[in-house]
């Protein structure tokens, strides 16, 4: 089962179950600013889905980006959740920066 973060919107993290209130809180926040300080270069997307989980020796994040019918997918790892996060945007910012994707 997943815990979604509260804030509805179309920037979604989403976490295990077994993930603390303040994490949720804490790297559901950074990742949306992460989300949102992308599209204030490129312009707005139609939905980010952002997976954020423990894995051996730290944690692993996926990214989704949505945009008229298209994905882009990146996947990022580090030795806690903030580098996880960051280590898949900016895999997927440089692929949303392609101007063949």
């Amino acid at each position: 089962m997943v815990v979604r973060s509260r804030v509805k919107e179309r920037i979604e993290a989403r976490f295990p179950e077994s993930t603390s209130a303040r994490q949720v809180r804490e790297l559901g926040a950074f990742a949306r600013y992460c989300a949102h300080r992308v599209e204030r270069d490129l312009g707005q997307y139609d939905a980010w889905i952002i997976d954020i989980a423990p894995a051996l020796g730290g944690y692993v994040t996926h990214v989704a980006v949505c945009d008229r019918g298209a994905m882009v997918e990146e996947q990022g790892s580090g030795h806690d959740g903030a580098l996880a996060v960051w280590d898949a945007m900016c895999r997927v910012e440089q692929r949303l920066r392609e101007p063949h994707r």
